[in-house]
């Protein structure tokens, strides 16, 4: 009997400390959960802190980004215009430079032979097929206390279906005129614009240029090698 009761208390005794030791580790638990979670609360408030510093450091940067491209734009565009301005200074200095010798030509002849001559006579592709612009500059040197009048025939050699053929200025221009008029005492200069035939290939222009009035000299002759520059502004 008193075995029994022996191992009733022994089971009573056992259960009891089982309960305490139980409670004992939940308590335990408990209080290192609320440090760990006060300890995590503390990591998280810091990283919090840390992300809105970086987001304003990166917003900074970011400003600062937009503010150097915008600035680099500005800058390519300031020197793209410096340089246009520069090419279109440098290509009227050349125009300039050109003008001067234009006129040098005409003042101071390296010949210095008196009378009426064929300054300049050139061709240049069109805009239209077939079509070409002409450019010719005649001069007085010496003689232009007065003013000399005439005009310019053309007579254009070449050959179309291998037998050889010459056309004339009404030939080959839409208002049909076979001859360029022309009155000046220093300079004149005569444009515009002449139209092969089909199949027609030139190979030289002659210029017959005939002054009129008394006393009126031989016509001047001269015979340009057909040749034809791309197109160009001129004075």
């Amino acid at each position: 009997m008193q075995i029994g009761y022996l191992k009733l208390f022994m089971v009573v005794v056992i259960v009891g400390l089982t309960a305490m030791l139980a409670w004992w580790i939940y308590d335990f638990g408990k209080l290192h959960g609320a440090t760990e979670l006060g300890s995590l609360r503390d990591e998280y408030d810091l990283l919090a802190g840390q992300n809105e510093q970086v987001i304003k450091v990166n917003r900074t940067l970011r400003e600062q980004v937009a503010i150097l491209e915008r600035s680099s734009q500005i800058d390519r565009q300031a020197t793209k215009e410096v340089q246009d301005e520069l090419g279109a200074l440098q290509e009227e200095l050349h125009a300039a430079r050109d003008e001067i010798e234009f006129y040098r030509g005409i003042v101071s002849p390296g010949d210095g032979k008196p009378g009426l001559r064929i300054h300049r006579f050139t061709l240049s592709a069109g805009t239209r097929p077939g079509g070409f612009d002409y450019d010719l500059v005649l001069t007085q040197l010496k003689n232009n206390d007065r003013y000399v009048a005439g005009r310019v025939g053309w007579s254009i050699s070449g050959r179309r279906d291998g037998e050889r053929e010459e056309l004339d200025l009404a030939a080959i221009t839409e208002t049909g005129a076979g001859h360029l008029d022309f009155r000046f005492r220093y300079f004149q200069r005569l444009t515009g614009v002449i139209s092969l035939p089909n199949g027609f290939q030139a190979d030289e222009v002659t210029l017959s240029v005939k002054t009129t009035g008394k006393n009126a000299p031989e016509p001047l002759l001269e015979i340009f090698d057909w040749q034809v520059a791309e197109p160009q502004d001129r004075r």
